[in-house]
Formats: structure tokens, C-alpha cells, sequence
């Protein structure tokens, strides 16, 4: 009789171990970096890796903060028209920082195409210091989702954690809808 519940006891304490490993993973993947006080004035700033920031528009200051801190890569996912009274690009190439702009004005633009060419890009700029902005981190998450899902292999649910992680807010109901038209 003690050789039966050993032959249970060892196969239950390795899908205990294993099921415990897996929630850790999962609390890891959702943890954010610490944000330094010299960018944490920026709109709706978030930390979601060591390499990456996301928030909204930066200021010229604080995208000069941001190049201090190592910062190689800005993502700028605004349409022109919402830039119109200045030029976010010069002010990356005055940093020396690589400027990538994918405009998505909103939900309509949350596309296979658009986010096929942000997963071009997020690979390309993989492992460096980025920062990901829009005007609000809004669209910088939605985009995150839906490369996850479609680029990742991730499901819907964890991808939306990982999107709000990025700053996903009002575009939750596009990025459920785009995966669901697209799947």
C-alpha cells in the first residue's frame, strides 16, 4: 500500500512544481521596470521591459531625458496631423536616436498591415532601449496586443494584460474586435 500512494504522491508534486512554475512565469512577464525620475513626468509613461518605455507625447526635454538614459529607438505611432506644430523626427535625430513612424490615428487603423509593420520594426529594434509613444500609450498597447496575437502565438486574454501594460485603455474593444475579424 505505500508503494501505491508513492506511485500517485510523485507524479502530483511534479504537476504542483510544474503548474507553480508556469504562474511565475506568468507573474514575471507581467511586471514592469522602475520607471527613473528624470522620465517620470512623461505623460502616461510605462516601463513594461528594462528595454522599453511607452507613454505619450514626449516633450523635446524629455525625449533629450530619455536618450540620457540610453534610449536608441522612438516608435512614433501619431498621424502628422497630430504633430503638425512640431517635428518629433529631428528632434530624434538631434539625439541621435533611429526614428520609426507608423501612423495609427485610431482604432480604423489597427490593421494586419499596420501591425505587421510594427512587428518589422519591434524586431528590428529588439534588445535596445526604445521608446514606444503615441499621444497617450493608448494606441503604443493596442498595437502590443495585436502583434502578440498575431506575431506571438499569445491568446487573446494575455494579450490584453500585456497590452495594458503598454498603456491600453479605450482601444481594448478594437484590438478584441481585430482579433476576432482576424484569427
Amino acid at each position: 500500500m505505500n508503494i501505491l500512494r508513492f506511485v500517485w504522491a510523485v507524479p502530483l508534486m511534479l504537476a504542483v512544481g510544474v503548474l507553480s512554475a508556469c504562474a511565475e512565469a506568468r507573474d514575471h512577464h507581467g511586471a514592469s521596470a522602475e520607471i527613473p525620475e528624470s522620465v517620470a513626468d512623461v505623460y502616461n509613461v510605462h516601463r513594461p521591459t528594462d528595454d522599453i518605455f511607452s507613454a505619450g507625447q514626449p516633450t523635446r526635454e524629455q525625449l533629450s531625458a530619455f536618450a540620457e538614459l540610453g534610449v536608441k529607438n522612438v516608435v512614433n505611432l501619431r498621424p502628422p496631423s497630430e504633430t503638425e506644430d512640431f517635428n518629433p523626427a529631428a528632434w530624434a535625430t538631434e539625439e541621435t536616436m533611429a526614428y520609426f513612424h507608423i501612423p495609427i490615428a485610431g482604432g480604423a487603423d489597427l490593421t494586419p498591415h499596420y501591425v505587421g509593420i510594427f512587428h518589422e520594426v519591434m524586431n528590428r529594434i529588439d534588445g535596445e532601449s526604445s521608446l514606444l509613444h503615441c499621444g497617450s500609450a493608448n494606441r503604443v498597447g493596442a498595437m502590443v496586443a495585436l502583434r502578440a496575437i498575431w506575431h506571438q502565438g499569445l491568446e487573446l486574454e494575455e494579450a490584453i494584460v500585456l497590452g495594458k501594460a503598454y498603456g491600453l485603455t479605450s482601444l481594448e474593444r478594437h484590438v478584441r474586435e481585430q482579433a476576432e475579424a482576424h484569427h
